[in-house]
């Protein structure tokens, strides 16, 4: 599929001629593989030959998008705006209100599948569905044919100037209360889904974007799940097993793959992902460079930590808002994003009161804290057996040391000496422990580009360059470094621990960080 497509991108090429074709190929698909196919057939043929032919004409040969200037519905396409997975956006006219512009999705021909084409679908009748002013608006949707068979675009409303919820809120260097009030516009819009019942599944800063007014827009339906009857989103359910979404924002539920167990309270963890995020600039959990085994065993079986351990400033309130929103356990979470927006709204009006759902949430840890202590059955038995000997032992010698005391053979003060040897051999002895004595190794991280951010073990300790230290016990094993940064690939390094000094030289680390070839477009 992808060598056909290739062939068929490069013949166009050909025919056409461009004094760019590189920049060209890249209008017509993201696939990597693909472009790279079509660059090296490109190559074999000659250096330049769209623009060596170009040049036959008076003036180099424009090459123009299919697409430009052909009406689709009530709209005439005028440019493109962006290339992603599933096909390109354009930018396109009203033929009755010049004044209307609109953004038109078109389902690449790469992307014609079954499953994609269900989901182009599932999006139209989902987007159709909604109206609110924190969600894209819906326009229409139709099919037109490309020469090789229907292809399917719906029209939404165009957002100029939009930037992701993330990059908006650190540009402005927004405040809590504004990033909050950003949240609780989305989880509104959300809550109105889940009255509908839909569920978004792959909520994340990129998906909703943010215009010129600073107005939050939730884009992107794709994989939007009906928890009702009424839909036929019913015919295109996710299979058992099958996971949909974002790593760094998808439930413990997601990550099982179960979809009987997915519902609103998964976009309600998403939620408490962002907020987390946006308060702390870090994810509750780092699973980004985790292979998915390993990033579900994470989610599934680690709490999120608490956001006044990252932010200090954060009070009790929001704190816990934030922590049952990402509850492991969905029982114990908010039920749905209208019950968070009401909860975020409470807060934002100067409500510090813990509200139900969180002081639920509390117990419920609490209850989970002690379940974690209680004794097993066996442990309990043994310990019920022993009280049958241990009471009256005691009982006996407490009376021989009164005895004793009273008599004179020992005095009060001597057993106070004799108890500070006690536990002064007791405190030396664990200080000797080695199994408690930690030792330090100096660290040195460096990165091209500098200013990627570092995290030793899930935990943020900065940004490149880096000089400190990292420390190590005895039962230290290892330590995963994670070197980051915004539009570069991601590097995971596993440093053995040397917790008695075993290198033999400083531990330094140069890196270089790719850049991503791929942008993630709408």
């Amino acid at each position: 599929m992808q060598r056909q497509l290739a062939q068929r991108i490069f013949e166009e090429a050909i025919r056409a001629g461009s004094p760019d074709p590189a920049m060209w190929i890249a209008s017509q698909t993201v696939e990597q593989p693909v472009v790279e196919e079509v660059l090296r057939l490109l190559a074999a043929r000659g250096s330049n030959p769209t623009h060596a032919e170009s040049q036959e004409v008076s003036r180099p040969t424009r090459l123009a998008d299919p697409l430009i200037g052909t009406v689709l519905g009530a709209y005439r396409v005028e440019r493109l705006i962006g290339t992603g997975g599933m096909g390109r956006v354009y930018l396109a006219l009203s033929t009755t209100d010049e004044s209307v512009h609109v953004a038109i999705k078109v389902l690449g021909r790469f992307a014609s599948g079954a499953v994609a084409m269900q989901r182009f679908a599932r999006e139209a009748e989902v987007l159709e569905k909604l109206r609110h002013p924190a969600i894209a608006a819906f326009y229409a949707t139709g099919r037109y044919d490309d020469g090789e068979g229907p292809v399917p675009w719906l029209a939404m409303e165009a957002i100029p100037d939009a930037v992701d919820l993330a990059t908006w809120c650190e540009s402005k260097r927004l405040g809590v209360r504004e990033r909050i009030a950003l949240v609780a516009e989305v989880s509104d819009a959300i809550g109105l889904a889940h009255r509908m019942g839909i569920v978004h599944r792959d909520l994340k800063p990129a998906n909703i974007l943010v215009t010129a007014h600073g107005e939050p827009k939730v884009i992107d339906f794709g994989v939007a799940r009906c928890i009702g009857g009424e839909s036929s989103l019913g015919a295109a359910q996710t299979q058992t097993g099958q996971l949909v979404g974002t790593m760094q924002y998808m439930s413990p539920e997601q990550f099982v793959g179960d979809p009987r167990k997915i519902d609103e309270r998964a976009d309600v963890y998403a939620l408490g992902v962002i907020l987390f995020e946006l308060l702390s600039e870090q994810y509750p959990h780092e699973v980004r460079a985790l292979p998915i085994t390993d990033a579900a065993r994470l989610v599934c079986d680690v709490d999120a930590p608490d956001i006044r351990s990252v932010v200090s400033d954060i009070d009790e309130a929001l704190a816990l808002i934030v922590a049952n929103a990402l509850c492991r356990d969905r029982s114990a979470r908010i039920e749905n994003a209208r019950a968070l927006n009401e909860q975020l709204r409470n807060w934002l009006r100067g409500n510090t009161a813990l509200p139900a759902e969180s002081a639920r949430a509390s117990s419920h840890a609490s209850h989970t804290s002690r379940a974690a202590h209680t004794p097993h059955a066996l442990e309990s038995q043994s310990v019920a057996k022993s009280a049958g000997w241990f009471i009256p032992t005691l009982s006996v010698s407490l009376v021989v040391l009164v005895g004793l005391i009273a008599t004179g053979v020992v005095t009060p003060v001597s057993i106070m000496r004799l108890w500070r040897t006690l536990t002064s051999a007791t405190t030396q002895g664990a200080a000797l422990d080695p199994s408690s004595a930690t030792a330090t190794e100096p660290i040195s991280i460096e990165s091209e580009p500098a200013g990627a951010r570092i995290t030793i073990d899930g935990r943020d300790v900065g940004t490149t360059p880096y000089d400190s230290t990292i420390s190590w016990t005895a039962s230290s094993l290892s330590a995963t470094i994670v070197i980051s940064k915004v539009e570069c690939k991601s590097q995971t390094h596993v440093i053995a621990a040397a917790p008695r000094g075993g290198r033999t030289a400083p531990l330094q680390m140069r890196v270089r960080l790719d850049p991503v070839s791929v942008p993630n477009t709408p």
